[in-house]
């Protein structure tokens, strides 16, 4: 009795090959699965400018968009999205405000014999900021 490759489907067709072939047949699907890439790769360097590209792109934004509404320049997300640039909280905030989200910190402990604590908050506004 034959046995099946690691990556197959219900269906029979290795999972890796199936996306290959959707990509063949749709430009859209090749677009999207390239961006996601970047993304990862992104996100070894730099999680917040790896989460904010992703984000704009779920919600067909370009870099332009985002920064006429953040009121910003569009070279400043285009640098930030390289993952280079870390922007001020004020304008972070406005970034993310844009996407639909809001920056939030945490605290996490974990107590001798107890489960772990988190808490969580908006970040707060900065004084002169």
């Amino acid at each position: 009795m034959a046995t099946k490759p690691k990556h197959t489907s219900p269906k029979g067709t290795a999972t890796t090959r199936a996306a290959r072939r959707r990509a063949e047949r749709s430009e859209g699907y090749r677009e999207a699965s390239d961006e996601y890439a970047a993304i990862r790769e992104l996100r070894e360097k730099n999680w917040i400018a790896a989460h904010i590209r992703e984000r704009r792109y779920e919600l067909d934004l370009t870099q332009k968009d985002v920064a006429e509404q953040a009121g910003t320049a569009h070279s400043f997300i285009s640098k930030l999205e390289t993952g280079d640039h870390i922007p001020t909280s004020p304008v972070r905030k406005r970034i993310l405000a844009v996407l639909d989200e809001e920056l939030l910190i945490g605290i996490e402990r974990r107590l001798p014999d107890e489960e772990l604590e988190r808490e969580v908050a908006p970040v707060p506004e900065l004084a002169g900021a």
